[in-house]
């Protein structure tokens, strides 16, 4: 709430015919949102040595609502009674309202400055009644401002993405350089918690898909008359996709999600804040040791997936279309080569950085409160499987391109 000009000008006016006290407090100059702390200081403690009345002058002073609200504190928590204000500028008087309370009462020139009594709290309280009715969009207008806001936030997403990037690239070259800057426990340990202890429910997974995919393609060639290409196709499809790709999506689901969730609530308990108040490089001990494991611990994992989807691949053969585990065997060799065993391999190490790179940057983007972990956690999630996906898309395109 503000005074209004034609009242300004009036308390303005009556700023000459009024001589405040030899004791009174003379505020001039700039008092904004910028002005020194020390300043701050030393008028809280010369405001201190008041009790019962106190004047205040300012003379030639440009001060802002931020200054007003903080003086008023002051003198809220002094054992005064009655505040003189003094004031010979319109801009000045329009802001004295913020130093309302009451605690004391308030005089403006001379003459008590009552809120209640003033046109520009009429005014306030007019407007406060009303309700708020935004003002609605066409369908145009809404669909254009949607794009808006979503092309700003990708804007920002990407920037703060890349800047992610540039640190862990350039920490990770340090880190090569100097060995002993690596968290080789860390390291040791998200190998064992991301990797071999996601290992059985990866395992099953394969399994189970190895042997579905394998049962319908076995009993469509088999209709065709071709029954033993059964085995050469879904092996070379539990060796390329099912292997890498499956045991990704479920590695994304539980580490994107567990790297995501950890970091977040480390931002929000200020864990990281206090690391870095120890100078602990967060990169060292939090971000490479998890990127590092999924990439170490993929290939390896890929290998066990892959012979899990075989077995299972077998097994629906077996069971489908009467062909036994030797001739299988016999099949294998003969027709499938160790190209398509390297191909999921080499998958496998992008598949991880994948992973890693957006399950710990989607944790370092929580911010508020405990809502964001849970929306970051979705998001990074679905990031994960979205750019898996992507990335199996490249590499099936140039692999076909090539004839590998």
């Amino acid at each position: 709430m503000f005074v209004l000009d034609d009242e300004s000008k009036a308390i303005c006016a009556r700023f000459n015919t009024i001589k405040p006290p030899s004791n009174a407090i003379i505020i001039e100059g700039h008092w904004d949102s910028f002005v020194q702390q020390a300043y701050i200081t030393a008028l809280r403690a010369q405001v201190q040595k008041y009790t019962g009345d106190i004047h205040i002058v300012f003379q030639n002073a440009r001060v802002g609502i931020i200054f007003m609200l903080l003086l008023r504190n002051t003198l809220e928590s002094s054992q005064i009674e009655d505040v003189y204000i003094y004031v010979d500028s319109m801009q000045t008087t329009r802001l004295t309202s913020f130093l309302l309370s009451e605690r004391y009462t308030l005089l403006l020139n001379g003459e008590v400055y009552n809120a209640i009594e003033n046109n520009d709290n009429a005014i306030m309280k007019e407007v406060l009644s009303t309700p708020y009715r935004p003002k609605r969009l066409n369908i145009f207008s809404s669909f254009f401002s949607f794009i808006g806001q979503w092309c700003v936030s990708f804007y920002q997403t990407a920037l703060s993405f890349f800047n992610f990037m540039g640190m862990f690239l350039h920490f990770f070259m340090l880190g090569c350089l100097k060995p002993s800057n690596f968290r080789f426990k860390s390291l040791v340990y998200h190998i064992y918690e991301q990797g071999f202890k996601a290992l059985p429910v990866g395992l099953m997974t394969s399994l189970i898909i190895g042997y579905a995919i394998t049962l319908q393609g076995a009993y469509q060639l088999n209709s065709m008359g071709v029954p033993i290409m059964s085995v050469d196709t879904t092996a070379k499809l539990a060796l390329r996709e099912m292997g890498p790709f499956i045991l990704a999506l479920v590695i994304a689901g539980r580490s994107a999600s567990s790297f995501t969730a950890q970091l977040g609530s480390m931002r929000l308990t200020e864990e990281l804040s206090a690391m870095k108040a120890m100078n602990l490089n967060i990169f060292y001990f939090l971000i490479i040791p998890r990127i590092l494991a999924l990439i170490i611990v993929m290939p390896l994992m890929v290998f066990a997936a892959d012979a899990i989807a075989l077995f299972g691949g077998m097994v629906a053969i077996k069971t489908s279309i009467n062909i036994g585990f030797e001739t299988y065997l016999e099949r294998f060799y003969e027709t499938v080569s160790i190209t398509h065993f390297w191909i999921g391999v080499v998958k496998a190490p992008v598949f991880g950085a994948i992973i890693g790179i957006v399950g710990c940057f989607r944790g370092l983007e929580c911010r508020g409160d405990t809502q964001s972990i849970g929306k970051m956690t979705t998001m990074s999630v679905v990031n994960a499987i979205f750019w898996i996906i992507m990335a199996n898309a490249i590499f099936s395109f140039i692999f076909t391109r090539y004839n590998l």
